[in-house]
């Protein structure tokens, strides 16, 4: 039995994803099935999650949220373009850091699931417009055209990035981030952006 609010939705996820595993669709995954492996009622999973979809919606939020609040100290904090450089750059280093066994799944779950669709349009705007803010602070003096451009660009590669860093091991996961910041750093140092 599960004993803790958070770790039976801990739980419910693994089971969600644990199922996928098994090479079955998401449409054949329920709430009865995930309740029945977790030995508890419908009902009390029920407290917590309204359908599967919902269960792979509050954990893409949850890892996000945690993901903007460690990004948002970090912003916080920083008073020179220095900071905000380095607060743009540790954004990218968290995540990937941060990204679980079972990110492979998740994001196909994202990309997939309309609810998890929208949530992720929505996330990517609200990235896109942090990312707009600390090009703006950590590169100063670019004009508005170029600042624009470049936001757009960086925000398409780092969710290419993302599609790609969740299908390889963790080790490998850290070489890549590695060059992912050369090459975003590269970019971001040229300020006409031709």
């Amino acid at each position: 039995m599960v004993n803790s609010p958070a770790k039976l939705k801990d739980r419910a996820v693994k089971g969600a994803v644990n199922n996928l595993r098994k090479d079955k669709r998401v449409e054949a995954i329920n709430l009865a099935l995930i309740a029945n492996e977790l030995d508890v009622t419908l009902e009390v999973l029920k407290n917590y999650y309204s359908s599967t979809e919902d269960i792979f919606l509050k954990a893409q939020k949850k890892d996000w949220d945690s993901l903007h609040r460690y990004w948002d100290k970090r912003i916080e904090k920083a008073k020179t373009p220095g900071d905000y450089k380095e607060a743009f750059e540790f954004f990218f280093e968290r995540f990937v850091e941060t990204l679980s066994d079972d990110a492979d799944l998740m994001l196909e779950m994202s990309c997939y699931l309309p609810a998890c669709i929208k949530y992720r349009e929505r996330n990517k705007k609200k990235v896109k417009k942090k990312f707009f803010s600390l090009i703006k602070k950590g590169w100063p003096g670019k004009e508005d055209k170029v600042l624009k451009r470049q936001t757009e660009l960086i925000t398409i590669v780092f969710y290419g990035f993302i599609d790609h860093v969740v299908h390889i091991k963790k080790a490998e996961r850290i070489k890549l981030l590695s060059d992912f910041r050369n090459m975003v750093n590269l970019q971001l140092q040229d300020r006409k952006f031709f």
